[in-house]
């Protein structure tokens, strides 16, 4: 640092008493236990390395207060190399981990962007987070909000308003920007995806949404509409499939693997694959990838809230639950061998009188109890959770050693769980690059 920048943090803190006694409160007050008498350092003799080493160490939340401080500490936190720095110290440490209900009701999106924010920092434990209450989700709410997808830390949600609003927020700043309106070219329901990418500073380099329209009927072409940063624009297009495909009964949320987006479909008489597609791949194109072949006979027409389709460890994963078949395998989960050549590979196969708890509560549910899949694990491939209607828990099964787990209630009795998103707590917050603007119009 430079002779004239060192002159110009001196002259800052000269000028303002009251700021340099606010940041001398807060680290560097030193009471002795023998005298009582309070010792003060002027800080503006530590080394920068120093003050890094103390920033660092913070919670992120004093972190970014503290740019307020003075410019110099402002640049000192928004240098590339102090968010490399924090990553270091926090990689031993374990992450935090929700699961996103996706439908909310509040009555604007300031408030549901509030709610995101205190409350998904709330306890360092799993939880399952709903943004409203079960009394706000009763027929009469004045607005609709959708949780679309999560990438990097951002979260794509919308709002049903008299026009479909789409907003990318950053749930540690709680900040947001809203994304140009789309055309009506798509008529009918859609379903959501988003790309982030994230360069070696943990900045967020540029993002992408697809949006695939849903149609009842069968046809042999795929509707998709794109939003880029790049170009800030939306771009349809109307791509062929080798065989007839029903997109209307699309189970999940996106799953982001392999460098494409995957939606898992009905095809078949109620028979599901997965359509995949790779945004960043020209020319643009779709293709479906068939679930396992060597799933039961009778499981092959299962209610689609029996199945789960994600991603772990860099890895399509296919569970799937069989109600009511003492005879059959109760769970069973497929890993994605070869992706080109779409081959899957069974990782095992348990039936009810295999699994077993150590919670009093589920054991004598193990013969009976209904369970719906809702989620893997986003940072443990073994672990995968499952909502428990009678009793009613959510709850963790553990692959290797085919115990339930009791992992927390849901928080507000009543609701369903019909579609959740897992979440990874973000360590630092991203900022959201600027939309593009469309130099064509």
């Amino acid at each position: 640092m430079g002779d004239d920048d060192n002159s110009n943090s001196r002259s800052q803190f000269n000028d303002d008493a009251d700021e340099n006694r606010i940041v001398q409160q807060h680290l560097l007050t030193n009471i002795s236990r023998k005298s009582k008498q309070l010792f003060w350092y002027d800080i503006r003799n530590f080394p920068d390395s120093l003050l890094i080493e103390i920033l660092a160490r913070l919670p992120v939340k004093s972190i970014f207060s503290f740019k307020s401080v003075c410019k110099h500490w402002q640049t000192l936190i928004s240098h590339p190399s102090f968010c490399r720095f924090y990553y270091s110290i926090l990689n031993s440490s374990p992450r935090s981990i929700r699961i996103l209900d996706r439908y909310t009701w509040l009555p604007n999106f300031k408030e549901f962007v509030n709610r995101l924010g205190t409350k998904i920092h709330s306890s360092s434990e799993f939880s399952v987070l709903f943004l409203a209450t079960y009394e706000e989700q009763q027929p009469g709410a004045k607005n609709q909000f959708r949780v679309l997808a999560m990438s990097n830390g951002l979260i794509l949600c919308c709002a049903w308003l008299p026009t479909f609003v789409y907003y990318i927020c950053d749930p540690l700043t709680r900040q947001w920007i809203t994304l140009p309106s789309r055309k009506p070219q798509l008529i009918g329901p859609i379903s959501d995806g988003l790309i982030t990418r994230v360069n070696e500073d943990y900045t967020l380099i540029g993002y992408t949404i697809v949006t695939v329209e849903l149609l009842k009927s069968q046809s042999n072409y795929v509707n998709i509409e794109m939003f880029s940063s790049g170009t800030g624009k939306w771009i349809i297009y109307k791509l062929p499939c080798d065989i007839p495909i029903r997109l209307w009964n699309v189970v999940g949320h996106p799953i982001y693997c392999y460098g494409a987006l995957h939606w898992l479909v009905s095809y078949d008489e109620g028979i599901y694959g997965m359509l995949a597609f790779d945004p960043y791949k020209d020319p643009k194109s779709v293709r479906l990838i068939p679930l396992p072949d060597d799933r039961d006979l009778l499981s092959k027409y299962l209610d689609s809230s029996s199945q789960l389709c994600g991603e772990s460890q860099g890895t399509l994963r296919y569970f799937e639950v069989a109600h009511g078949r003492k005879q059959f395998y109760l769970f069973s989960m497929w890993s994605m061998k070869d992706y080109e050549k779409g081959e899957w590979c069974c990782e095992f196969k348990v039936r009810r009188s295999d699994l077993h708890s150590n919670n009093l509560e589920l054991s004598n549910w193990l013969l009976d109890g209904w369970f719906l899949p809702l989620s893997f694990h986003p940072l443990n491939p073994n672990v995968v959770y499952l909502y428990c209607m009678e009793p009613e828990h959510i709850v963790s099964y553990n692959i290797l050693n085919r115990r339930l787990d009791f992992a927390c209630k849901p928080i507000d009795r009543g609701q369903s769980l019909c579609s959740v998103i897992p979440f990874v707590l973000p360590r630092w917050p991203v900022l959201v690059p600027p939309i593009a603007t469309d130099k064509s119009k």
